[in-house]
């Protein structure tokens, strides 16, 4: 039976039976059905979360073990379809990650990427052939001081000692060449990358989860705000040689480009070149060079910046973000296709 509720019509083409009973027992008249299309904090994330646990238990699994300094949950979203397909080896996973270096916008769409999954039944394959682990809000903290302070923020607010300031750069922390770089040892600056690797409860977190899936876990993508490009290994070092990684970024772009490049070209290079020095303790470096995640990348959203300069000459298209958004989300399904194509080939390459 296809079932459609009136708001959420653009989003689905077949809207999943327990997400319809969740809107109509939950939403408010004047509360729109979107995720995508209101504020997100801290509180949106677990109200959300709550609500798909609640209504569409047998395709969601949030796990709230994690706590940050102030106390905010780390989600752990698992997605799995409860029709499965063949019981006899485990399935790959793909973990998606949003919002280490704060902001709302990567970790809306980590939000949105969670509604298209569990509430569009058009998706049921990509349920059924992989499993999803998505941690949507890996710095709350952050998060939640630029949503209240609305000042540029990086890091997360935990207090540094014997100072007036606070605040480690979870992305610059983690255990993959974290002293190879000429690092900041000024606890003021916004790229400080903390006393030593791993020593935030975000970057613990993270790091655990990816542990806890490596020996099927395939391919892993840290979403991040402000910019429009798929980035791939290295960040520390400036040598990326032509690899299986560096192809499926220009192919995930190729694909974004088809949905949203009419006005922004998605790029695609190494995390090294976009930043034009080296990023040491990178959480891309760290999935692929310590637990041998073939596709491992990192993918920037919605460039904040550059539509500010850009409104101030032309108006933008309306619906610019959706197109944008939607393009991502292609991005990850083309990520997807390549995880369950490659599982394909093993299988027969084994009969």
């Amino acid at each position: 039976m296809v079932l459609f509720y009136p708001h959420f019509t653009n989003s689905c083409k077949s809207l999943r039976s327990c997400y319809a009973d969740m809107l109509d027992k939950l939403l408010d008249v004047e509360e729109d059905a979107c995720i995508e299309n209101v504020a997100i904090g801290a509180s949106t994330v677990t109200i959300f979360l709550k609500a798909l646990k609640q209504f569409c238990g047998d395709v969601i699994d949030v796990r709230s073990d994690a706590l940050t300094y102030e106390n905010r949950i780390l989600y752990e979203v698992v997605l799995n379809s409860s029709n499965e397909v063949d019981t006899s080896e485990a399935k790959p996973v793909i973990m998606l990650e949003a919002g280490q270096r704060a902001g709302s916008q990567s970790v809306m769409l980590a939000l949105y990427v969670i509604e298209q999954l569990v509430a569009c039944e058009e998706y049921e394959d990509m349920l059924e052939k992989v499993a999803w682990v998505i941690l949507p809000s890996t710095n709350p903290d952050g998060q939640e001081y630029v949503r209240c302070k609305r000042e540029e923020w990086n890091k997360n607010m935990f207090p540094l000692q014997e100072t007036f300031t606070f605040g480690v750069d979870i992305s610059r922390n983690f255990d993959d060449s974290w002293s190879s770089c000429r690092s900041t040892e000024n606890i003021f600056s916004s790229e400080y990358p903390g006393p030593g690797p791993a020593s935030e409860n975000e970057t613990i977190f993270i790091s655990s989860v990816i542990a806890k899936y490596k020996p099927n876990l395939k391919a892993y993508l840290s979403i991040r705000r402000d910019g429009h490009s798929i980035l791939y290994p290295f960040a520390s070092i400036s040598s990326s040689p032509a690899s299986p990684v560096q192809i499926k970024a220009g192919e995930i772009a190729a694909k974004v480009n088809q949905r949203s490049g009419t006005l922004q070209w998605f790029a695609n290079m190494s995390i090294y070149e976009m930043n034009g020095k080296p990023w040491c303790g990178h959480s891309v470096d760290y999935a692929y060079n310590k637990h041998g995640i073939a596709y491992s990348f990192e993918m920037r959203v919605f460039p904040e910046s550059d539509n500010t300069i850009m409104s101030k000459f032309q108006s933008l298209p309306k619906g610019y973000d959706a197109s944008l958004r939607n393009g991502y989300f292609t991005g990850i399904r083309e990520l997807y296709n390549t995880v369950v194509s490659e599982k394909t080939t093993q299988r027969n390459l084994i009969k």
